[in-house]
Formats: C-alpha cells, structure tokens, sequence
C-alpha cells in the first residue's frame, strides 16, 4: 500500500533509525523524520539519503503553528516523560496528524521480540525480568514503557477520533487522528 501524496511536509515523528512511513510516500523528500536520539537519526540519515532528518525533542518542535501538513508517530507516546507535551506539540505543528500508541491493558506485552503474555498485569519486578530473558526482551526496554489509558488519549487529544486496533476482538492499540480540513 502507498501513501497518498500530500502538499507540504509530512513530519515522522519518533521515526528511529528508518522511516518506515517515508518508503511509502512517493516523495521522500516531503517527509522530516525527527528523533531525540542522534545516532538513530544518523542511521536514518544512511539509509535513506533524500529523507529530511532532524534532531530534536518532540515535545518542543521547532516548526510554526500548523506548519506540518502530517503527523504520524507511531508508537512513541507511550516512551516520553511528558505524554502531555507531545500530545500539544503534535496538535500545535499539524493540520492532520495520526497517533499509534498499544493499549497497555491488551493481555500480551507487545514492546518485546516476542509478546509476553500477562506481562503488564503482573506485579512483582522479578519475575518480568525472568520473563524478560526467557523472551529475549529487553526488561530495561520494556520497564521504560508507561502506557498512556484510552481515557487520557482521550483527553490529550479532546478534538480527535480513537478508534482501536482489535486482534481477537480485545483493543490491542488505539488510533488518534484528526484533520483540520473536513474528510
């Protein structure tokens, strides 16, 4: 599946070392990913030469007031200290934007090579870290998850449409999305 071309820049925000959005827009030129972590950065930089990249936090983005005409971060809310921050910056830079981010009440930890099963809904530190290594996951990785509840998306996001993600008809991760210009 291809993206759709769009006018104006199309920001990938906590895109990490490769951009999977930009191999799908026909421009990859449009596309800004934009990491905190420099190194990641650099890697997406190699990867893919004509792929804008920027270093920078996303809760302080360096663009004008809906400058961006799209937003995708995929997975990257629940991984920042200020949930809060993000949730205004992406709203403050776009005209449309989509937020992925798992539901950290679906009954299998999705942040790990391999789901764990019940993680999140065990309580005692040692044992994550035992089921961590038994599913080669790292337990420093997944213990710096803080989930963000359907409840505060809500919230962060007042003007959005949530929909789910389902797999075997639970809410495995929720959607965010919303655009400036009516669909």
């Amino acid at each position: 599946m291809r993206v759709e071309s769009t006018s104006g820049f199309i920001l990938d925000l906590g895109g990490g070392p490769a951009s999977f959005f930009a191999e799908k827009f026909p421009k990859r030129e449009q596309v800004i990913l934009v990491d905190i972590d420099y190194r990641l950065a650099l890697k997406a930089k190699t990867k893919q030469a004509n792929l804008n990249v920027l270093v920078a936090d996303g809760g302080n983005l360096p663009f004008a007031n809906q400058g961006i005409a799209l937003t995708i971060c995929n997975s990257v809310i629940e991984h920042v200290d200020r949930p809060d921050k993000l949730a205004t910056e992406i709203q403050r830079v776009s005209k449309a934007y989509f937020l992925q981010t798992p539901n950290g009440r679906f009954p299998f930890e999705t942040h790990s090579f391999i789901a764990i099963p019940f993680y999140n809904f065990i309580p005692w530190a040692w044992l994550k870290k035992r089921l961590c290594q038994l599913f080669g996951a790292s337990f420093e990785y997944v213990s710096s998850v803080h989930y963000v509840p359907e409840q505060e998306l809500r919230h962060l996001f007042p003007k959005a449409q949530l929909s789910y993600e389902k797999f075997l008809g639970l809410h495995k991760s929720f959607y965010i999305q919303w655009n400036t210009r009516k669909l």
